[in-house]
């Protein structure tokens, strides 16, 4: 059920503990967004993560994450669905990077086998999202 800022709300954990937990992930994944200018570490996938760490932990921390101009525009843009351009687009970068791995970067066929079993999730994950009817900007 979305709040008065358009968040949706999410139960937290009773005890503090986990919920002290649950902040200190969403600082260490907010810390990797901020790092993403380095090859290779992800914007998006660590933005998400602390979306959803903030929602378990401090209402404070999750309000301004959605609603701060960058990443709040991550989140949103995740919470509305995918266009089918967004999944073709991920799907092709999945594999790309999953094959490029799996071949030049290893001999070893368990390590090939593990890569080839996270490249399927992943594109099944991309996949089973919701999807958008509607492009915005192109």
């Amino acid at each position: 059920m979305p709040t008065a800022s358009g968040a949706l709300a999410s139960t937290k954990p009773r005890g503090r503990l986990l919920r002290a937990v649950y902040f200190t992930l969403g600082l260490i994944c907010l810390g990797m967004a901020y790092l993403s200018f380095l090859p290779g570490i992800p914007t998006f996938d660590f933005v998400i993560l602390a979306a959803f760490f903030f929602s378990r932990s401090s209402d404070r921390f999750h309000t301004w994450l959605v609603t701060h101009p960058v990443f709040g525009r991550i989140i949103s843009g995740y919470r509305g669905g995918l266009t089918l351009r967004m999944k073709v687009v991920a799907t092709i970068g999945i594999l790309a990077s999953l094959a490029f791995s799996g071949l030049v970067l290893t001999d070893n066929r368990i390590v090939r086998t593990i890569i080839g079993l996270v490249g399927i999730y992943a594109v099944w994950f991309v996949w089973s999202r919701p999807r958008k009817t509607t492009e915005v900007g192109g």
